[in-house]
């Protein structure tokens, strides 16, 4: 479509010619009532100012449209190097703006967003933002809309903000309630606007660091920066690393990409590129206290226990309280067998922290294990040892307190992992009967018994309920008898049998979901029941039915006194003599037609399932193992 006659004015390259005629069909296409017609008139205004700027808006555009011009890319020489104050002022903002024209207030209000975003220092700091959304034009009923559309898409190309300026813009506009119409989202990019509610979900990294390198193409920087932590949050160690790299290359001093850097080398298990990361940030900022931590955990993992002790202690040392370094060196004293002060560290940590855990286990251990070492003493040694250990551990009682909490907590775990095991072991049990046509225990029996091939009557005499065959019966025919489950009044489900006759009478035969249906066929010259769990039409066509698994089963009465009233019912009395029917067992057919035994693969869900069980089991037993620790009497 033309984008002059959408504006409904002639080619020009007059800007505010071009604005009064978008100016009086915004009236005509405001975004809320007709939301496509102003994103047609928004992309037809951005087309013409761009071609009027570059003197492409004479009459030999005519017959240009929005889909034929190619939006003009500027290069990084073309760039305009715009001078703003260090401090940007926002207080009058309103003053500048021609309140009889909404166009020029948005475009004036644009310039102001652009001024700040390019000013860096300014761009960071929270402040301006607020002040810039105070601005009467945001809070315009009817700009409002037109202005939070302006504002996004512009953010869609410049968007390298603090986490703290994204909480206010969306304060301000509430975008992220706006982005769950698809419209909007289409308009503005699926990509951007999952961005965006990253910024607002996400820890999000600081950019105050980068004002210390005034020269460097801070966007670029900022972009291949984001591209890494988000590389690195998805596990793309390879995109990761080329992010890096091309960050480093440009600025290698910003701690925030130097923690990215590190964190980087210990996934791919290079911890002297860590340990050098973290060293780097130390040298930057000498308090950062968790490139301290992080180098004491890799010291640790490493068995260089003593510096990550050292790391520790002058974590502690800064801020005497700090839970991780006195967990962390807890146990760098009893790595290195230094017991009794592991025991002072853990008793600090549990005096801050009473609902540590581990470290309340840890402490019980080490009492455990001295208690050991004098039981082991000569009779005459022990009493006096015993009582300068126990005067120097205290007495039991104020370690009592401490346990019950702990003991609670953990009966509250193991119950309510127990409870999961029992979930997902009947969700397995489930899987598992779906897709074997059997229970666990009856494979287990057909394992040890095998199958057993029906060749005559006589076979099936022989064979006991439960035990599985295989068979090839001939006449095959259906009584229209259903096997389904019932509920009773107590909620108990059994199974059930009923005939078509009856379930048509009572009005039942469209409320019950046959799991199963029974039929009559011949093994050898003796008629006998099976029950299939599919209509089998094309098998009764042939009137030959042979399965590679069935169950034997005793017949209940019911299907008994259903089959001669149904033999009845069908006419098929004169093909199957219902006194010469073996009345003491019929078949449960389990499968059809099987290759091999056992049955083919698994699905995943058995092995999910599965999987899910032993980390329950596992975390189960943990829990059980915790409370011996917690609870043992020395």
């Amino acid at each position: 479509m033309n984008i002059w006659r959408i504006l409904d004015i002639d080619p020009t390259e007059d800007i505010s010619a071009i604005k009064k005629g978008y100016a009086k069909k915004l009236k005509l296409h405001h975004p809320e009532d007709d939301p496509e017609g102003y994103q047609q008139l928004r992309e037809a205004y951005d087309l013409a100012i761009k071609m009027a700027k570059k003197g492409q808006g004479k009459p030999k555009a005519e017959v240009a449209s929005i889909t034929d011009v190619e939006t003009p890319v500027q290069t990084e020489a073309d760039t305009p190097i715009l001078t703003v104050q260090r401090r940007l002022s926002f207080q009058h903002i309103d003053a500048t703006l021609d309140r009889n024209d909404p166009v020029e207030q948005i475009d004036t209000f644009m310039e102001q967003v652009k001024a700040l975003y390019n000013d860096f220092p300014s761009r960071i700091n929270p402040e301006n933002w607020t002040k810039l959304l105070r601005s009467d034009l945001v809070w315009n009923i009817h700009l409002r809309r037109i202005v939070s559309d302006h504002l996004f898409h512009f953010l869609h190309e410049h968007h390298h903000l603090p986490k703290s300026v994204w909480l206010i813009l969306e304060d301000g506009f509430q975008w992220r309630e706006l982005i769950q119409d698809p419209f909007y989202m289409d308009k503005h990019s699926e990509n951007f606007c999952q961005y965006y509610l990253k910024q607002l979900d996400d820890p999000g990294l600081r950019f105050d660091t980068l004002l210390a390198a005034p020269h460097l193409n801070r966007d670029i920087f900022l972009s291949y920066r984001d591209a890494a932590y988000q590389a690195l949050k998805e596990n793309q160690l390879e995109q990761a690393s080329h992010s890096l790299n091309a960050a480093i290359a440009l600025f290698a001093d910003d701690p925030e990409l130097l923690r990215l850097q590190g964190e980087y080398c210990q996934r791919i298990s290079d911890t002297d590129g860590a340990l050098d990361a973290y060293s780097r940030i130390i040298s930057i900022q000498p308090d950062d206290i968790d490139s301290y931590l992080a180098r004491a955990y890799i010291w640790y993992h490493k068995q260089h226990v003593t510096e990550a002790q050292k790391e520790c202690e002058y974590i502690l040392s800064q801020l005497p309280t700090h839970l991780e370094a006195l967990s962390l060196l807890g146990k760098c004293h009893l790595k290195l067998g230094n017991a009794a002060q592991a025991k002072v560290t853990f008793e600090q940590l549990l005096a801050a922290s009473p609902h540590d855990y581990e470290a309340l286990i840890l402490l019980t251990q080490i009492r455990g294990n001295m208690l050991k070492q004098v039981k082991k003493l000569p009779a005459k040694e022990r009493k006096h040892v015993l009582q300068q250990l126990n005067s120097e551990l205290g007495e039991r009682k104020g370690l009592n307190k401490q346990i019950m909490p702990s003991i609670h907590f953990q009966v509250a775990i193991a119950t309510v992992t127990l409870a999961l095991i029992m979930l997902f072991q009947s969700l397995l049990y489930n899987a598992y009967v779906d897709h074997t046509k059997s229970t666990p225990i009856s494979n287990v029996e057909l394992h040890q018994n095998g199958l057993v091939k029906l060749s005559s009557p006589e076979d099936l005499k022989q064979i006991g309920p439960n035990q599985f065959v295989q068979a090839k019966l001939t006449n095959l025919r259906s009584l229209n008898i259903y096997q389904y489950t019932k509920t009773d009044k107590d909620g108990n489900s059994y199974t059930a049998y009923e005939n078509y006759l009856t379930l048509n009478e009572t009005g039942d035969i469209g409320k019950i979901t046959p799991s199963g249906y029974v039929k009559i066929g011949y093994l050898g010259d003796t008629p006998i029941l099976v029950i299939t769990k599919h209509s089998t039409i094309e098998i009764e066509k042939t009137g030959i039915l042979e399965f590679e698994m069935g169950q034997v089963m005793d017949i209940p009465p019911k299907v008994l006194m259903d089959t001669k009233k149904m033999l009845q019912d069908l006419e098929l009395t004169s093909l199957f003599d219902f006194n010469k029917l073996n009345q003491n067992q019929m078949v449960e057919v389990k499968y059809l037609t099987i290759p091999t035994i056992p049955s083919p693969s698994p699905p995943l869900e058995i092995y999910f399932y599965g999987l899910i069980l032993l980390v329950l089991c596992r975390f189960f037993f943990g829990s059980l193992y915790n409370l011996y620790i917690i609870t043992r009497v020395y």
